[in-house]
């Protein structure tokens, strides 16, 4: 029988958070799928963190079309028990 896990909880609602953002860019000449992990204290934060990680990445570019596919905070929680025998060096 498999332990039943429920992923902890952060009692500070307020405390940074992990978030992973998978999007795609669109310059003109090529489209690019990005993952990125970002922190932040909330989605609204996330978003303005994203933006000036594309206005880095793509200064040279005149406009780009970006579609966000997923923003969702990242769980801490790994069960080691599931990978034990799995993988060896």
């Amino acid at each position: 029988m498999n332990p039943k896990h429920e992923p902890t909880r952060d009692s500070d609602s307020s405390s940074v958070k992990s978030w992973m953002v998978e999007f795609t860019v669109e310059d003109g000449r090529k489209n690019q799928r990005h993952l990125t992990l970002i922190k932040a204290d909330d989605v609204n934060d996330v978003h303005n963190e994203l933006l000036k990680e594309l206005r880095l990445t793509y200064q040279d570019s005149e406009k780009v079309d970006v579609t966000v596919h997923r923003i969702e905070p990242v769980s801490t929680y790994t069960d080691a028990l599931l990978f034990e025998g799995i993988y060896s060096p």
